[in-house]
């Protein structure tokens, strides 16, 4: 089991680099050999901490940089069972950890044409989103299948908002991670964790450096809009 002192492992490249912190110039000068100085270091004369050998160095260093970066996290990753290389997809997959660890905030727009050859569109908290998936909500998107292609992501009436191009009928909602903003004509959204507004349009705005847009054509999906928001930590 690692240790708090332990990290101290995480600044050294190699083990030879571990070695030569444990040794000081004047033995360079004395000794000569850096085999016989390290050899000095791992008998432990040069310091009362633990000298580690080699294979130990490496199992603990490893153990370390999994516990701050944990792979957990990617093997719970639905983006794993990405098939083929559809442009969306990959984008979603690009950002889908980033969203898990709330270090980025992405809002989804998509048009799809339905059966009836009418359009629907909305926006989507992809983090919310993926979130509800996670833990089975009703009605949550099935991300696993998204990405299998099995089937397509497709707004809906419980996202952050909705149009049915056929009937006209409109909603908005709330989510974890957003609000709806009434501000004059645009559309935009409140990200509750550091309250910064995102503007969703072509339109300019004051707050346009909170978002970066990008578009994509995908053959899956036509042109999809991804809104992009590095979270703030509240200070």
């Amino acid at each position: 089991m690692a240790t708090r002192g332990d990290f101290n492992l995480l600044k050294f490249d190699s083990y030879s680099d571990y070695l030569k912190s444990f040794t000081k110039v004047d033995e360079y000068r004395y000794l000569g050999s850096m085999k016989v100085i390290n050899s000095f270091v791992k008998l432990g004369y040069r310091t009362s901490a633990t000298i580690y050998d080699e294979d130990d160095f490496h199992k603990i260093r490893k153990r370390l940089l999994e516990l701050i970066n944990p792979k957990s996290i990617r093997s719970q990753l639905f983006s794993r069972h990405l098939v083929g290389d559809d442009p969306a997809l990959v984008a979603f997959a690009d950002r889908e950890e980033r969203n898990v660890q709330k270090k980025l905030a992405s809002i989804i727009f998509l048009q799809i044409r339905r059966r009836n050859g009418f359009d629907i569109s909305g926006y989507i908290d992809y983090a919310d989103s993926l979130q509800k998936c996670t833990t089975r909500s009703l009605g949550a998107t099935n991300w696993k299948a998204v990405f299998e292609g099995r089937i397509l992501l497709r707004p809906n009436r419980n996202h952050l908002s909705f149009y049915d191009w056929h009937t006209g009928a409109v909603s908005f909602n709330n989510s974890n991670n957003f609000e709806i903003v009434n501000y004059g004509s645009s559309l935009m959204f409140k990200h509750i964790g550091d309250h910064k507004i995102i503007p969703v349009t072509t339109a300019d705005s004051l707050f346009k450096d909170n978002v970066k847009r990008t578009f994509i054509q995908s053959p899956m999906y036509g042109c999809v809009a991804i809104y992009d928001h590095i979270v703030r930590k509240a200070s």
